[in-house]
């Protein structure tokens, strides 16, 4: 049900990506838009109506079925992102704009099998059926368009129609009590002055206000009245039109970011170094996005300008920019990733062993090394790319590795907390494996096999431990630690200084780790790596995630 659920609520959710599919369905209830519509015009010609009620009717119950039908299933699947709707979140949504729309199309014809023709106010009922054709505005860009020029312009309109009742105000007083003398009848008080302004704003409909000041100076504030009746429409017309081309200026540069921004993710796609082609194909990971890209090379390759890159990775998606120092010198760097989640990425391939990595958006690389360990081991994947604790975007700047909130059931308010909680628990299996990665200084050894100990220790907790073989887990350790020194050809050896918690600990009960571990009784273990593997060279980076993902085959085995 989740699934088919889900699947709805990307075809009807407003804020879902456009599909096909999707663009089919809006076409369609559009066109019973339409249907109905002119169903209810051709309805009030008697003759019609006389002859074709019974056909009249059918459409009507055939459209009203339809659309009561969208109506509940937009309930149902508003929500797809695994949560569950708050009593609070679901009644703010019943009464949001565009669902008041749809109920209040759809309530005249079941109203109207109830209650008999003769009720006066039956017709009233029916004719907000017409009520349909404001659903245009949600399928209809032309109608969101208008809508979203007057929104963004609101303070401005609310600023000059404050001034303009100001005006009118001062401008009736001061007509009160020139032309009160001389037509106290018209002119009694200022408010009689003042209804008198406001109908010459809207051309004195109503019969209200015909007459006029009679002595010189009435009537040149009469005429001042005129003129700010100008204005009245004037100035918001012009405000308006203003936030019109606002718009449709903001919708041309979205549609150029979304456009450049898939031109910089296509250049993840392949691999324009011989020696990395060469070490992926070798370990199995041909397919996988290349690790970095160049800020200097998007502009000359890809053509893009140093601006665009920046504005992707500000208000794009998947893109992060980083300052890499390498042979010491520093580069301006990209990092692509499969942004998915409000925090980065997540994909849930269903088995039991999860890898984790929440501070990829602070540590260059890690998201890459964490990602093709994933590939490697064709296992589950999150990796917050975009908050972390380190960022220094406000919004982004919340620390995922620990919350006192992982070990409770109170609702979380902050949304990237939230997600990440709700993708934990929903991703890692029940008695699952977590392999969990951060990365370490790099003058604290190459790697740190960490069980739930306090920094120092150098075994691996027996008892209350994140893991529960520890015969598995020193084999593991031992494994991996052989098989890097094999490997490591560096002088200083850079590769295979391998510790258990001599630096680092992972006691700390607010770690999300220990959420896994009570609630899914997940077997977890949190590997530090050094900054030295994260920045290799293609032909030792993916031999080392090989080495890695071949022993952590040996840990998440049955």
């Amino acid at each position: 049900m989740e699934s088919l659920k889900h699947k709805i609520g990307l075809i009807l959710n407003d804020d879902t990506p456009e599909t096909n599919l999707k663009r089919q369905v809006g076409f369609f209830i559009l066109f019973l838009i339409v249907l109905s519509s002119i169903q209810v015009i051709l309805e009030s010609i008697v003759s019609l109506n006389t002859k074709y009620h019974y056909q009249f009717f059918i459409i009507d119950g055939i459209v009203s079925i339809i659309f009561s039908l969208e109506y509940i299933l937009r309930l149902w699947s508003y929500k797809i992102k695994n949560e569950q709707p708050t009593l609070k979140e679901r009644v703010s949504y019943v009464f949001s704009f565009y669902m008041l729309i749809d109920l209040v199309s759809i309530l005249p014809f079941f109203i109207s099998i109830f209650i008999s023709n003769g009720f006066g106010f039956l017709k009233i009922i029916r004719i907000l059926r017409l009520f349909r054709l404001l659903k245009f505005a949600r399928y209809m860009k032309s109608q969101n368009l208008v809508v979203n020029a007057i929104r963004n312009k609101g303070k401005e309109l609310i600023l000059s129609m404050q001034v303009v009742i100001f005006l009118t105000v001062i401008l009736s007083a001061i007509l009160y009590h020139i032309e009160t003398v001389v037509q106290p009848e018209n002119f009694g008080d200022i408010v009689d002055a003042f209804i008198w302004s406001l109908s010459k704003f809207i051309g004195g409909v109503g019969g209200y206000g015909d007459f006029e000041p009679i002595t010189f100076w009435g009537q040149v504030m009469a005429t001042i009245v005129g003129l700010l009746g100008i204005a009245l429409f004037a100035v918001p017309a012009g405000i308006i039109g203003a936030g019109f081309v606002e718009e449709i200026e903001a919708i041309k540069s979205d549609e150029d970011l979304v456009e450049k921004n898939n031109l910089l993710l296509s250049g993840f796609d392949f691999e324009n170094m011989a020696a990395a082609k060469r070490a992926k194909k070798n370990v199995g990971l041909e397919h996988i996005r290349r690790r970095k890209f160049k800020l200097s090379d998007a502009e000359l390759r890809l053509m893009l300008s140093r601006e665009d890159v920046i504005r992707i990775a500000s208000n794009g998606h998947g893109i992060n920019l980083r300052n890499i120092k390498l042979d010491g010198e520093i580069f301006e760097m990209i990092e692509g990733f499969n942004e998915n989640r409000n925090y980065g990425t997540c994909t849930n391939r269903n088995k039991k062993y999860t890898i984790i990595s929440n501070l990829s958006a602070g540590q260059p690389f890690l998201g890459h090394f964490t990602y093709a360990i994933s590939e490697y081991l064709e296992a589950n994947y999150i990796s917050s790319e975009k908050v972390s604790g380190a960022q220094f975007i406000p919004k982004y700047k919340v620390n995922l590795s620990k919350s006192e909130l992982y070990m409770k059931d109170d609702e979380i308010e902050n949304e990237y907390l939230k997600q990440f909680k709700q993708d934990l628990l929903d991703t890692v299996e029940e008695n699952g494996t977590v392999i969990y990665f951060k990365c370490s200084g790099a003058i604290n050894g190459s790697a740190h096999i960490l069980n739930g100990g306090e920094k120092g220790e150098d075994k691996f907790l027996e008892q209350n431990g994140t893991f529960n073989d520890l015969n598995k887990l020193n084999e593991f350790y031992d494994s991996l630690k052989a098989d890097l020194e094999e490997f490591d050809q560096t002088e200083d050896k850079i590769y295979s200084d391998i510790h258990k918690h001599k630096f680092y600990g992972n006691g700390n009960r607010e770690e999300f780790q220990w959420m896994l571990r009570e609630k899914k009784k997940a077997n977890i273990v949190l590997i530090y790596v050094s900054p030295n593997f994260l920045k290799a060279h293609p032909r030792e980076y993916y031999p080392l995630i090989e080495i890695i993902g071949k022993n952590l085959k040996t840990l998440i085995s049955n």
